[in-house]
């Protein structure tokens, strides 16, 4: 039965994601830091000055759980929230230099476990995997549509 399951990608693809981010709950925890978090600081350091919903869905992660961790990080003074000029309804979330220190600190272990994820792996076969990770991406995103 197994066997038959190890044959649907949807099944390899959520056994590889289960197992990664235990591996990097594990990483992070004695960082005092989630894997959303992480998820945050990086989307922010790449796209500074973001609503919690555009965090949430970069981040994979539910609105609720975002602003949780959002809220948390701001008061560790990881994150700040401002209110741009120009729009007064939008609350935007932006790093602070902690924060940008944090995301810095945390970085070659991020690239730690990517070395760990494709060790042994030709470059060719991580190219073709990302092209067939990314069309089936695209197939969930276009039916959703």
């Amino acid at each position: 039965m197994r066997e038959d399951l190890e044959g649907y990608p949807s099944y390899s693809i959520n056994h590889l994601a289960s197992l990664g981010q235990a591996a990097q709950a594990r990483m992070l925890e004695p960082l005092g830091l989630s894997l959303l978090m992480v998820r945050a600081l990086t989307v922010l350091y790449i796209e500074d000055g973001l609503t919690i919903n555009e965090i949430a869905l970069r981040s994979f992660a539910e609105q609720s759980t975002t602003s949780r961790t959002i809220e948390a990080m701001v008061n560790a003074g990881l994150l700040e929230r401002r209110t741009p000029a120009g729009d007064q309804r939008r609350r935007e979330v932006i790093l602070t230099a902690a924060g940008r220190d944090k995301m810095l600190a945390v970085w070659p272990l991020i690239e730690g476990y990517r070395a760990l994820l494709t060790a042994g792996i030709d470059a060719q076969d991580l190219v073709v995997c990302q092209r067939v990770l990314g069309a089936m991406i695209g197939n969930l995103q276009r039916g959703q549509g």
